[in-house]
């Protein structure tokens, strides 16, 4: 183990049938190169390729700064400190989600409030050291690369970029988001650092007031992948982001060639994007989601939901499904319905499901790779496969008007709405991990998933003390919450919004979420990105 939407009330959408299956494939890019224009800021190329330089995202040559993180030592060390991690020896390190080389891509959604722009949010994990972050895209004189925006980030500071939207933004009237189907020429962006950052996209940004609002953590180019499985929730897409020039993907609905910056949008036939197969002969980032979706398929309100799909290759056979924070327990002293779906990632996988009475006869059944079954629970659980039968976990908030139906958000309670969370396999939990959260929702939160006897501490609160952790009957797990921020007004101990750091004994899972009237987001707040085993690039059959 190493260191490191909300829909307006009264809006429906289309049910998903929650019985249904899809099969898919992608393969896998890489990045590349090209020359730094020193006079301009900008990278150009020889004609007719992709200008993309692999050094600009270079940091210091030595072991680097003391820092915060934990990681392990390199071998043969002996007794020398552990090596802090850098830009240059990171692919030493071992993938997680800390790096120096993120791709994003302003994914089709129901569209903000008031033209409310879509966003990046980058954090600095380190005590004592600055950050330069640097954001690009393709439009260059000539098609080469643009960098329109750089700053620095200070010691364990965050901030989150308005890239654009109607009210403005630092590139406006400019249209960078992915079209609803098919080829996005120019489209994505690439975000680099001079030292390991953390980030995520937000979209859009503006919490509750944007009523849509969802977020992915961004993954660190060498933690992607050239095999992925879609997600969503009724109908759906997943967006392909090319890294290199000539990346030619394979997929459940055929074969296309992407430049690197290029995007394309599959949207499965059956309209559901869960188990949508994308095989690439290169790294590539996929997002995938739905633009608006009610959850469960009736329920109010529709919202917008997403994921950095985490590469099929890091899916593992063990996970907590740590269920989010019960929204609302003045109103109703149950906890609701939580929505989950299980995707396999190879052929006849049995899973086994902790407490019983969770799914009939306590186990899931899935005969082939991309087939996926939806469940409900308002408690935590367990499920875990033999070792050679990965799958993947999501779990999907509810609607808000499933528990408090609004009439309207000008004031409203924090209810939430749909968002869709990848659950981190227990294989790639890690001891410490940096996050970040969303300053414009009224509750933010992070789950906590460990073992019995895990300490873990959270660095704005402390030792986090065993009344926040409840225990799932017949496992050795449980699940805490600890309350980032309330209302603008912080949270726990000393916790605010932004960059947050995790620390444990033992390794735990992270889920970073936040939700405020009809309106929620949601992604896996770090992990360890390790290849627990090589699928294929092409799609099933």
């Amino acid at each position: 183990m190493g260191w490191l939407g909300a829909g307006c009330p009264g809006e429906s959408g289309e049910p998903a049938d929650p019985s249904a299956t899809s099969l898919g494939t992608i393969t896998h890019g890489q990045t590349t190169s090209g020359v730094i224009d020193d006079t301009g800021g900008s990278t150009s190329g020889p004609t007719g390729t992709t200008a993309v330089d692999p050094d600009s995202t270079t940091g210091p040559t030595d072991d680097g700064p003391p820092g915060v993180f934990d990681l392990p030592p390199f071998p043969d060390l002996g007794s020398m400190p552990p090596v802090m991690p850098t830009c240059d020896n990171l692919d030493m390190l071992g993938p997680t989600s800390i790096g120096c080389e993120f791709w994003a891509a302003a994914v089709p959604g129901a569209g903000g409030a008031g033209g409310m722009g879509w966003g990046i949010s980058v954090g600095n994990p380190f005590d004592d050291l600055d950050v330069t972050v640097t954001i690009e895209d393709l439009r260059g004189p000539g098609g080469t690369l643009r960098m329109f925006h750089q700053f620095v980030l200070g010691p364990r500071q965050s901030q989150i970029v308005d890239m654009n939207g109607a009210v403005g933004g630092v590139i406006p009237n400019e249209n960078h988001t992915v079209p609803a189907g098919g080829l996005g020429n120019n489209v994505a962006f690439r975000v680099t650092s001079d030292s390991p950052v953390t980030a995520m996209q937000i979209s859009p940004i503006g919490g509750a007031p944007s009523f849509v609002p969802e977020a992915s953590m961004l993954l660190p180019i060498n933690s992607l992948g050239q095999a992925y499985y879609g997600m969503g929730y009724g109908s759906g897409w997943v967006i392909v982001v090319a890294t290199e020039d000539a990346t030619t993907l394979n997929t459940d609905a055929g074969v296309q060639v992407l430049d690197a910056f290029d995007t394309y949008t599959f949207t499965p036939a059956g309209g559901d994007p869960t188990g949508f197969f994308v095989g690439s002969d290169k790294t590539v980032a996929v997002f995938s989601g739905s633009s608006c979706t009610n959850v469960p398929a009736g329920a109010g309100w529709c919202d917008h939901i997403e994921e950095a799909v985490i590469p099929l290759a890091a899916w593992g056979t063990s996970y907590v499904a740590a269920r989010h924070p019960h929204r609302q327990p003045m109103l109703h002293p149950a906890p609701e319905l939580v929505y989950w779906r299980v995707i396999a990632g190879v052929d006849n996988v049995t899973i086994a499901v902790e407490p019983p009475g969770i799914v009939p006869g306590d186990q899931i059944a899935l005969a082939a790779a991309g087939d996926w079954v939806e469940l409900s629970s308002a408690q935590s659980f367990t499920l875990v496969a033999p070792p050679d039968e990965p799958f993947m976990l999501v779990q999907y908030m509810a609607g808000g008007s499933t528990v408090f139906n609004a009439t309207s958000c000008t004031p409203g309670p924090a209810v939430g709405d749909p968002n869709m969370m990848q659950m981190v396999p227990t294989e790639q939990w890690l001891t410490s991990l940096p996050f970040l959260t969303d300053d414009s929702y009224a509750m933010d939160f992070v789950i906590l998933a460990r073992e019995v006897g895990t300490q873990v501490e959270v660095d704005c609160l402390g030792a986090v003390d065993a009344s926040h952790f409840t225990a799932i009957p017949g496992t050795s797990y449980e699940v805490g919450i600890v309350e980032l921020d309330i209302d603008g007004m912080g949270g726990e101990g000393g916790c605010v919004d932004g960059q947050q750091f995790v620390t444990s004994s033992q390794p735990v899972g992270v889920m970073v979420g936040g939700y405020d009237c009809a309106a929620s987001y949601g992604y896996p707040g770090g992990l360890s990105l390790d290849a627990l085993w090589e699928p294929p690039t092409d799609p099933p059959g």
